[in-house]
């Protein structure tokens, strides 16, 4: 999407705040060079690494807004 918009990216983290009291949003310095004269497989993997680089951090606060297991079985309580 930013090669075809012609635009860098914007790198960016959201946190949930403990208890679930709210979210912290933080934002990086823009790439103003993504994805440059790179091909969309080394852009992509540039990307990918940094997303790596901020779960590490954090590995807690990975994908807690993506609910994987919507079903379960028969009897079972929800997850979420």
């Amino acid at each position: 999407m930013a090669r075809t918009l012609g635009m860098g990216g914007q790198p960016g983290v959201a946190e949930m705040l403990p208890g679930g009291q709210g979210y912290t949003v933080r934002f990086l310095p823009p790439w103003d060079d993504f994805p440059g004269d790179e091909d969309d497989a080394a852009a992509t993997a540039r990307l990918n690494r940094w997303i790596e680089t901020e779960i590490r951090r954090n590995p807690a606060q990975y994908l807690w807004v993506h609910k994987r297991f919507k079903t379960r079985p028969a009897g079972e309580p929800p997850l979420y």
